[in-house]
């Protein structure tokens, strides 16, 4: 298939409308690794073919009819983002970074990456300077040498080009001849002006610049914000120059602290107007002016900010052995290969269950995903991304 078509798919079930993330991913788990089918395949149904293998709702097979109606437009884009020498990353692509689906998991990992610039940055350690656009002397401080800092360390340094601390962090990694990761709050064809501007360090290999909306969509509020997720998302480590109590900075910071990550703050002097404070509060470690921890006795995380749960192991609300042999652990261990039917499963573990048993057994346990078809097949809810988009 001509690459730029296959993007062309791409590109159509990445944006459909006003689906979640997390419903798209669910949407390419189902079609491409479920179903081993191709988008090509996929696109060659009518809405009665759909209906036929798939439980879409009404609305979502509107939206699938639209998007295939569009597609000669989004070929069109296609072809210029392959002609301007733009790359599509799509998240079952080796090239997609493995850190970005470990922190955001399939309910925020974003379908599509855009990029212009060398693609292997994505694949070495990042750290993420973030702040508010209208930070202080002392946070703009920080982030030079937080930026410098990690530059000697042969970090990327990822940013998301907003004034202030963005453009800092990103203006002290290039001034130090270190790398950088650009992310950006607007389509990757509206930057025009920052590939120009930025045309050496893209062509010499040492910045990449970064999209996950749609190729034409302009600067937006929603977007930025939006955008802060895939920042943090993309770096094993978080400084925060300086914060609000609101706003972009926070936002990210928090959800940081609720997923259980290292969150590294600048410890703001006595007479500073921010929330740097607040953050060391709720659990965020307090560094000095090169991003050193200088407290080993902050306040630990509140319960509020522990770490979600989704995908861990639930412990068996029923016991389930057979003399010394415990079932569900087998079951568990046999379904971290794949998907398998009930059938499968009986063959498989050679259990001494009849099939309505196992059937019944497998739908009510909480570590163990249902996939409806005929017949239905199983799998556990805690590998579902990584086996997906591995």
């Amino acid at each position: 298939m001509n690459e730029y078509i296959d993007k062309t798919y791409w590109i159509a079930v990445a944006h459909l409308p006003k689906w979640s993330v997390e419903r798209t991913n669910r949407f390419i788990i189902q079609i491409i690794h479920e179903n081993k089918m191709s988008w090509a395949d996929f696109f060659a149904l009518d809405k009665k073919g759909w209906k036929e293998l798939f439980a879409f709702t009404d609305k979502e097979l509107a939206d699938l009819q639209y998007t295939k109606a569009d597609m000669p437009r989004l070929a069109f884009i296609a072809e210029q983002l392959q002609n301007e020498g733009f790359q599509i990353i799509p998240i079952n692509s080796p090239d997609y970074p493995v850190i970005l689906k470990e922190n955001l998991k399939i309910k925020s990992s974003p379908p599509v990456l855009y990029i212009k610039g060398r693609k292997g940055l994505l694949q070495e350690d990042a750290v993420a300077i973030v702040g508010s656009r209208k930070a202080g002397d002392k946070a703009l401080l920080f982030t030079d040498h937080v930026a410098k800092k990690s530059v000697k360390e042969f970090k990327v340094v990822v940013s998301g080009f907003a004034k202030g601390v963005d453009k800092q962090a990103l203006d002290s990694t290039i001034e130090a001849n270190g790398k950088s990761i650009i992310v950006l709050p607007q389509g990757i064809l509206t930057f025009q002006s920052g590939f120009k501007k930025y045309y050496e360090p893209i062509v010499n290999g040492d910045v990449l610049v970064l999209s996950t909306f749609f190729p034409k969509a302009g600067w937006d509020v929603g977007l930025a914000m939006a955008r802060n997720a895939y920042i943090y998302g993309l770096a094993k480590e978080i400084y925060v120059a300086e914060s609000d109590s609101k706003g972009g900075t926070w936002e990210g910071a928090m959800d940081g602290l609720k997923r259980g990550r290292k969150i590294y703050v600048r410890y703001p002097e006595p007479k500073e107007k921010n929330a740097n404070l607040k953050l060391v509060e709720l659990g965020a470690l307090a560094v000095n002016m090169d991003g050193d921890v200088v407290d080993s006795k902050i306040k630990a995380p509140t319960k509020l900010f522990e770490p979600a749960q989704k995908n861990e192991v639930h412990e068996p609300t029923t016991n389930y052995e057979n003399g010394k042999r415990n079932i569900e652990k087998d079951i568990l261990e046999f379904l971290n290969k794949g998907t398998y039917t009930s059938k499968e499963i009986l063959l498989g573990l050679k259990l001494d269950w009849d099939s309505r048993k196992l059937t019944s057994f497998l739908k009510k346990n909480p570590n163990i995903k249902t996939i409806a078809g005929k017949p239905a097949k199983f799998t556990r809810t805690d590998v579902i991304a990584p086996t997906l988009f591995g």
